[in-house]
């Protein structure tokens, strides 16, 4: 990429985070820093180039083991969209860096890869992350998950917020709206130009608006759960499909702050689901029956007595659940549905045979 080794080429220390064997930096050079429990990424460089990039150090990249200042730059392609708390990462990469030092990004745009059909990640849900102290743990989405979306309009807007609110003393440097590289994303470089005085919450600060999410006890792939509501109270019949919820009160201000946690249902009651029928288009399957809502969610019983709960997507009156890249059973299995509150339950179990056994 001819415009990292124009801007980064010259400048002796920095890092590479999450360094890809298949997508080097030629011309730039740079200590490479990977999680310690990059499994999965490692056995994708490997089936995509035979091999995986070495690794100097290895880091959270929220936590970096280096001292303030102590680096001219740090480079991220296609890294930030996997830290649950943005903003606490960006502040990280931010402390590493000497005024006048580089913070070379390459963001997916939500056009151009997976994330197509999602919608944007707002501003307030970012913020409301920060405030959490969101973690791989903690969010609604599993680990390795894009678990924010931007276009390059909206990730510049979270980094003028961030200016604007003496987080960061940025300039930006360079965008490319379509990067360079590999055309799936797009690229913002920033120079540090000082290191701002750290600020504390304002604790009374009015609530400007809220964070819900599904209560769930399991992660879900590929699609955020959470809703940002504006204003300081929320509405006597939340705009959310029924179900318990777990919400949070964030005052306004910077940085931004939790007023409160709490749970709330929203909707209707509802009885115990009922599983009557199932069916398969390749691997998709269908289910069928009484009481089944958007917020009903599955889990089967697979033949080894493994347990695999899942919120499928609604279907006109059916639910759906897309196995596709999953290891599908060769034998009959069972499938619980299970309806949370208000009211709630749990159905019996539904004999599912597997496909191409129906």
């Amino acid at each position: 990429m001819e415009l990292a080794r124009r801007i980064l080429g010259p400048l002796r220390h920095g890092i590479e985070i999450g360094p890809a064997a298949f997508a080097p930096f030629p011309g730039v050079r740079a200590w490479n820093l990977e999680h310690p429990g990059a499994r999965l990424f490692q056995e994708t460089q490997r089936a995509l180039s035979g091999r995986v990039a070495p690794i100097d150090l290895f880091a959270t990249a929220e936590r970096l083991p280096l001292r303030a200042g102590a680096l001219d730059f740090v480079l991220a392609s296609h890294v930030i969209e996997h830290m649950p708390d943005t903003i606490r990462a960006l502040g990280e990469w931010d402390r590493v860096l000497r005024p006048g030092g580089i913070l070379f990004l390459i963001v997916p745009h939500r056009e151009r890869n997976m994330d197509a059909g999602r919608p944007c990640t707002e501003l307030e849900h970012v913020l409301a992350d920060h405030a959490l102290g969101t973690s791989v743990a903690s969010d609604s989405m599993v680990p390795t998950s894009h678990y924010h979306v931007w276009r390059t309009a909206d990730f510049l807007a979270l980094v003028e917020h961030l200016v604007r609110e003496r987080f960061v003393a940025w300039r930006v440097h360079t965008v490319e709206d379509v990067d360079s590289r590999a055309g799936n994303g797009f690229t913002v470089v920033l120079e540090k130009l000082a290191t701002p005085a750290p600020r504390a919450a304002d604790p009374r600060a009015p609530v400007a608006f809220h964070l819900l999410a599904p209560l769930l006890p399991f992660q879900v792939p590929l699609r955020s759960l959470e809703r940002v509501l504006l204003g300081p109270d929320l509405p006597r019949d939340p705009p959310l499909p029924r179900g318990r919820y777990r919400a949070a009160a964030i005052r306004g201000g910077f940085p931004p702050a939790v007023a409160r946690s709490f749970e709330l249902d929203v909707g209707p009651a509802l009885p115990a689901p009922n599983l009557r029928a199932f069916r398969w288009e390749g691997l998709r399957v269908f289910f069928a029956g009484e009481h089944l809502d958007a917020s009903t969610w599955l889990e089967a019983t697979y033949p080894d007595g493994s347990r695999h709960p899942v919120l499928p997507e609604r279907v006109g009156a059916e639910l759906c659940v897309d196995l596709t890249g999953l290891a599908v059973p060769t034998a009959e299995f069972g499938v619980e549905a299970l309806n949370p509150p208000p009211g709630g339950g749990r159905s019996a179990a539904l004999r599912v045979s597997p496909p191409g056994g129906a």
